[in-house]
């Protein structure tokens, strides 16, 4: 099955610049202080984000940008998690098509996941035209709503990626448990590498949720909720 999206392809993301333009400046007048808080609370969550054998609530499995319209070994940790679990709930895969491919993120998940397991066909769902993480789960709350479910998911990701999805489902209303793909936290230094990104990234979305709620800004907030 497949979602579809009435997200429209826009220009300049204007209110997403300010806030990050914003974010930054909150970082240098905390001398770091409010990114290094973030980085902590991100490896803290890659450290401990449990890996279940089975679950009981509908998954969301996160997709990653392609190369050459193939899967890299994040992506692969994460499908790998997916044929790992015993599940009989649906099973979102998200990720939009990202240039130079022709294959969205959640069409190959599906395409790896039905060439090992084609039991699963009734359980996918693909949510491939958003261009982003918020936009994913915005369509997966959509159809949750439509079948009268509730808002409990399982979020599917590598380690250093879950205290991100946490907190943007979390920000939508969505009550969540954790599933790592990965067995353990690896300290490789390209892993410690991307939790500094990660929690750069959220630091940018707690900024711009707190400044929206401030200025009750009713688009900027519409963005995020």
């Amino acid at each position: 099955m497949r979602l579809t999206s009435s997200a429209s392809q826009q220009g300049v993301d204007w209110d997403g610049l300010l806030m990050l333009v914003l974010s930054t400046l909150f970082i240098l007048a905390t001398l770091g202080l409010s990114w290094l808080w973030l980085i902590f609370k991100t490896y803290r969550t890659a450290q401990q984000a449990p890996t279940p054998s089975q679950i009981q609530r509908p998954l969301i499995v996160f997709g990653k940008q392609l190369h050459h319209n193939q899967i890299d070994n994040d992506y692969h940790a994460r499908l790998q998690r997916v044929l790992a679990l015993q599940t009989d709930q649906p099973i979102f895969v998200l990720g939009g098509i990202t240039a130079p491919n022709s294959v969205s993120e959640a069409k190959a998940g599906e395409t790896f996941l039905l060439h090992r397991q084609p039991s699963l066909e009734s359980q996918l769902i693909l949510e491939e035209s958003s261009r982003n993480t918020l936009e994913n789960l915005k369509q997966a709350r959509l159809f949750l709503a439509r079948q009268d479910n509730p808002l409990q998911v399982a979020l599917l990701s590598n380690r250093y990626h879950l205290y991100r999805c946490q907190a943007l489902a979390q920000g939508l209303g969505f009550d969540v448990t954790l599933v790592a793909a990965e067995d353990r936290f690896d300290g490789h230094w390209t892993n410690c590498y991307k939790i500094f990104m990660e929690a750069f990234f959220s630091h940018w979305y707690h900024t711009g949720a707190r400044v929206s709620r401030w200025l009750n800004n009713k688009r900027m907030l519409a963005k995020i909720h």
